[in-house]
């Protein structure tokens, strides 16, 4: 059962329909399957992208951390200073820190730290229980940290030489600082090798924060993830919330146990997360990238948005492209129905150019001889009606002996001259005049220039007749007087503004007569008074004059029948406002007259 809508939808609205269907059904179902698969896609670019930012920090944290054990190495690897340290005696009095101002100890760790930003202090720890330090504030802030923290120097006692790495720690604020300070530190055994590795002591460097907080800080793994790193045994080395050092991740089992170079999923507060992690091979420090599950979800929903985009996108195309499939199929169709509508206003027509030879160009020639013959019987018609209209004029024209008229008028005419009667001689002049102009043989157009004689000349014998209760007025360019317009052009619209406009009045009336030039191809003649207006029913009376015989009509119909829709008479008339009555005419010079 086909819906109401679609059978009452043009051909090209259906046609249009079948192929947005046919195109967008596969679109929308590929898209559908495209975004199941975005979530797996988003999620896998994401581990790579995290896993290339973790590489890329991992190796410029161990590039600075090499540099802090080469600094390390360097002082281990002076010889005098071995020697010195191997012959420092232990410091008497009840001092547990032996300030070395002057040796070559202090001298030479305090030129050390010159030029070096990162590093904050340096301590060197003799066997003896006396310390060596260089920080340039002469506090003893670290050692207090090594009482606290006894596992520090047996750690590094335990690796025998090798470098350890203290996890961060806090300094609480102090003279020195208002704040919190928070340090990591690299340490290692100094043993004499001239003297069967007796130990020396411990050399520890103090590491600012601030180095690892340039080299990490600065990077994200996604908008609300974060990066971590720890040693081996979970303790916080670098976290983006200072308030987290000094402390070691939860489940650091569940962590070592993510296999180095792989994501995870779990969950925390409530929250799914994705973990990875990665293992340097310098220190043993794992990096961590945290990505929150809403941040996968927001780069998903941003993969939803640019497929709704693409769809819309090509969805936008394709209806383009079915919008103009659907015009060129259906041109010819539309050619015909416009040629079809045009037909019903001007019986030309439009000629339909038969392009194909299919159903559709069989019709364009059917309607192409339909169009002709129409036409043909049209200009049937015409001819039998002007032949009409010029017999009803000629018996009009005959019904009155011509000579005789002419010879009585002239006679009173005398008559009147004698008598002094001047307005009663020009009142029968005139009417002599129109006569002659009316009933005279010769062609049907004459000039402008006669048609207004004879308008004035009965213009002022009805004046005369109403005793100047109206008057009349011509508003014609001279250079309008060569043109041609049909004969007694005026004689319907002059008769009706007088005798429905004027008829009421009593005086003030106004009838104004007036010719433009619209075009060049165009004349407008415009008659127009304030009388008293015409009634609906009245007006069409005198649109078909059928108690006066010629109607008002005729010419609109003669205009349009021999030109053109475009030429023929407009009558527009409110009660009480006056009349108007618009002819648009041919433009027509003496050579040539039809």
């Amino acid at each position: 059962m086909i819906p109401t809508f679609l059978r009452n939808s043009k051909l090209g609205s259906k046609l249009m329909l079948l192929l947005l269907t046919v195109i967008l059904a596969p679109l929308t179902l590929l898209g559908f399957l495209f975004y199941q698969n975005s979530a797996q896609w988003v999620q896998e670019k994401s581990d790579k992208e995290s896993l290339q930012v973790l590489n890329l920090v991992m190796r410029n944290a161990d590039e600075m951390l090499r540099g802090v054990e080469s600094q390390l190495l360097d002082i281990y690897n002076r010889d005098d200073i071995i020697e010195q340290l191997s012959e420092t005696p232990p410091t008497t009095g009840g001092n547990a820190e032996s300030r070395l101002s002057e040796d070559g100890i202090n001298r030479y760790l305090r030129n050390f730290l010159r030029g070096k930003d990162d590093v904050d202090s340096v301590y060197f720890l003799s066997e003896e229980g006396t310390t060596s330090f260089a920080d340039f504030r002469g506090s003893s802030l670290f050692t207090d940290q090594i009482v606290r923290n006894p596992q520090w120097l047996e750690r590094i006692a335990e690796e025998n030489g090798r470098v350890v790495w203290i996890p961060t720690y806090e300094i609480p604020p102090n003279r020195y600082s208002a704040h919190n300070s928070y340090y990591f530190a690299a340490g290692m055994s100094i043993r004499d090798v001239t003297d069967e590795l007796q130990a020396l002591g411990t050399l520890i460097l103090n590491v600012k924060i601030s180095a690892l907080d340039r080299l990490v800080g600065p990077v994200d793994v996604s908008p609300h993830g974060t990066i971590l790193v720890a040693d081996d045994s979970g303790n916080l080395i670098w976290h983006p919330d200072s308030e987290a050092y000094g402390t070691r991740m939860s489940g650091v089992s569940f962590y070592k146990a993510t296999k180095p170079g792989e994501f995870v999923r779990f969950k925390l507060n409530g929250e799914n997360y994705r973990i990875g992690r990665i293992l340097s091979d310098f220190n043993n420090w794992s990096y961590y990238a945290i990505v929150p599950q809403i941040d996968l979800d927001a780069q998903t929903e941003n993969q939803k948005r640019f497929l709704i985009v693409t769809i819309v996108a090509f969805s936008a195309l394709f209806l383009l492209l079915a919008w103009l499939t659907t015009r060129y199929i259906t041109k010819p169709i539309r050619q015909m129905v416009v040629a079809m509508k045009q037909i019903q206003k001007d019986p030309q027509g439009m000629q339909l150019q038969a392009n194909s030879n299919d159903e559709i160009g069989m019709l364009q020639t059917a309607f192409n001889g339909m169009r002709g013959r129409i036409a043909d019987l049209i200009q049937e018609v015409r001819i039998v009606s002007d032949k009409e209209k010029e017999a009803e004029i000629r018996a009009l024209q005959a019904q009155i002996n011509p000579h005789f008229v002419y010879n009585t008028l002239d006679a009173i005419n005398w008559l009147a001259i004698e008598k002094d009667e001047n307005e009663i001689s020009s009142m029968i002049t005139a009417l002599s005049d129109m006569m002659r102009y009316a009933i005279r043989p010769g062609a049907p157009w004459v000039r402008v220039e006669e048609e207004l004689r004879w308008a004035r000349a009965y213009a002022y014998l009805q004046e005369m007749r109403f005793e100047a209760k109206f008057a009349v007025e011509f508003a014609v360019p001279t250079e309008l007087a060569r043109y041609r317009v049909p004969r007694l052009l005026l004689q319907p619209y002059l008769e009706n503004a007088i005798l429905h406009g004027m008829e009421n009045l009593e005086s003030g009336g106004l009838i104004r007569v007036s010719l433009n030039k619209e075009s060049e191809d165009r004349l407008r003649l415009v008659v127009e008074d304030n009388g008293s207006g015409i009634s609906a029913d009245r007006m069409e009376d005198i649109k078909t004059r059928k108690s006066h015989g010629i109607g008002i009509t005729n010419m609109d119909d003669r205009l349009k029948l021999e030109y053109d829709a475009g030429y023929g008479v407009t009558v527009e008339s409110e009660p009480e406002r006056g009349t108007r009555v618009t002819v648009v005419l041919p433009v027509i010079e003496e050579e040539n007259e039809p």
